[in-house]
């Protein structure tokens, strides 16, 4: 992407987020200006205010953009420590409670799945030490109460010990303020009933830990084998791992893999083909830490045409062929039609490729995304690289299948078909409507219809349904 088209991007970004902050700022000042009639001061300053209210308000509170602290102050002028620290608290599980669940749907859908694809262990750790995790970060004073609830529901830690450990844990922090709104008491009476609150509930935790920690599945032991894995991806991720002898009877096929996903993402499908005899490619595509895949589009593709030519000098490689995921069916399909990779690639075979877009990217350009990631810009519906993609020519003697979902949250249903006018008969969509965005890098009965749709692994034999014929391809 050139450098007039990513600052269209970043003026665009600054644009949104400026409109966005400026609608909210007019809602929260509108909400509590009615609340409070003159101010949020006027609020704090102990208007009459039934308990009843003051926990309809804590329940709308995240939705108004108003840390909890702030209600927290107000409860404690207006019923003082005790009473104040219960009714907060009651307040702070109803908001909890709704950011979780909205959380939780948004994790199944974008989080999750990406975990359990790149890194694995780690989500097992967060699942596993669930318990500990929520009262840890609960206990860490100003740490934000919904960003915190809402990574909960992202990664889907079990609901009863995020609202148990959500109590306990925000208890400390929820008694000083409620403390320095009263002005009976004194800072340091709020600050020894604090320390004491938080060393009952730590001592139990330690005891727990030391119990499971000599069983082998203790936070620690877990923590160790996350942190190994994130190594593990940062080091060894651009190496070149080679696990075959390049066999010349067999056409090579290069995997690709999609937006901020790494080459980790690619392993059970690797095994799938392997275990089907195909002799298969993969290339580190770069982007964020070198290794989570954020390049722009058009680099990525100049990138792969150069990795491409190098194979094929040193190898004395005729043909390959291309299965691609997401993003990465993007990049294939550019590089074949625009930078000439027709000449060594007669068929390309894409699963869950956006090519009318995904309104995911506008998610990210409404956030500092934007300012980051190019291809964002690159992928939101009506781009003008979408466009430029669907007026390419298609050669002739090319095959492009384009499996989609209607399941594909990523790329649904047409958003996943490569839509030419007039139609092809080269190029054809394959629906496979009962596989998610992610499934498609795992399932068994993906590896089935791709080693369908990519024939034999050896040049002489004929694809037997497609009626293909290899050789005449080359």
């Amino acid at each position: 992407m050139d450098i007039r088209q990513y600052r269209k991007q970043i003026q665009t970004v600054m644009l949104i987020e400026a409109t966005i902050g400026i609608f909210l700022l007019l809602g929260v000042l509108l909400f509590w200006g009615g609340v409070c009639s003159d101010s949020f001061l006027s609020c704090l300053q102990g208007k009459p205010l039934t308990a009843g209210n003051f926990l309809l308000f804590a329940a709308v509170r995240p939705f108004v953009l108003t840390p909890l602290n702030l209600l927290t102050l107000m409860a404690g002028r207006t019923f003082g420590p005790v009473v104040g620290t219960f009714l907060s608290s009651i307040g702070g599980l109803f908001a909890c409670l709704v950011v979780y669940l909205i959380a939780k749907q948004v994790g199944k859908i974008l989080i999750r799945p990406w975990l359990s694809n790149n890194l694995p262990q780690t989500l097992r750790f967060l699942r596993s030490q669930d318990w500990k995790v929520v009262l840890a970060t609960r206990l860490i004073p100003f740490l934000p109460f919904d960003l915190l609830t809402f990574g909960y529901g992202l990664l889907d830690l079990r609901f009863r010990y995020v609202m148990i450990f959500t109590f306990l844990g925000s208890l400390p922090e929820i008694y000083i303020f409620t403390t320095l709104a009263d002005p009976k008491a004194t800072f340091f009476e709020a600050s020894f009933i604090t320390v004491s609150v938080m060393a009952v509930l730590l001592l139990p935790g330690f005891a727990i830990e030391y119990h499971f920690r000599t069983k082998g599945s203790g936070m620690w032991i877990r923590f160790k084998a996350m942190m190994y894995e994130i190594y593990h991806e940062l080091r060894r991720n651009n190496e070149i791992i080679k696990r075959q002898l390049h066999d010349p009877d067999k056409i090579p096929v290069l995997l690709l893999y999609g937006f901020f996903s790494s080459r980790r993402s690619l392993l059970v499908l690797e095994k799938l083909l392997s275990e089907r005899g195909y002799q298969l490619i993969s290339f580190n595509l770069g982007g964020l830490l070198e290794i989570f895949f954020t390049r722009s589009i058009t680099d990525t593709a100049e990138f792969i045409d150069q990795k491409i030519k190098r194979q094929v000098g040193r190898h004395n490689i005729s043909r390959i062929h291309i299965v691609a995921h997401s993003k990465g069916g993007l990049v294939a399909l550019w590089w074949l039609l625009r930078l000439g990779g027709d000449r060594y690639c007669k068929k390309l075979i894409t699963l869950g490729t956006p090519f009318r877009g995904t309104f995911l990217t506008w998610l990210a350009l409404a956030t500092p995304l934007g300012f980051i990631f190019r291809d964002m810009w690159q992928m939101r519906p009506g781009s003008q690289f979408l466009k430029e993609l669907h007026e390419s020519p298609i050669p002739s003697d090319v095959q492009i299948y384009t499996i989609y979902s209607n399941r594909d949250k990523v790329a649904r249903g047409d958003n996943g078909i490569f839509h030419v006018s007039p139609p092809q008969p080269n190029v054809i969509a394959v629906p496979m409507h009962n596989m998610t965005h992610f499934q498609f890098l795992y399932r068994r009965q993906v590896g089935d219809m791709l080693a369908q749709l990519l024939g034999s692994p050896y040049l002489p034999e004929v694809v037997k349904g497609w009626q293909e014929d290899e050789d005449s391809a080359a």
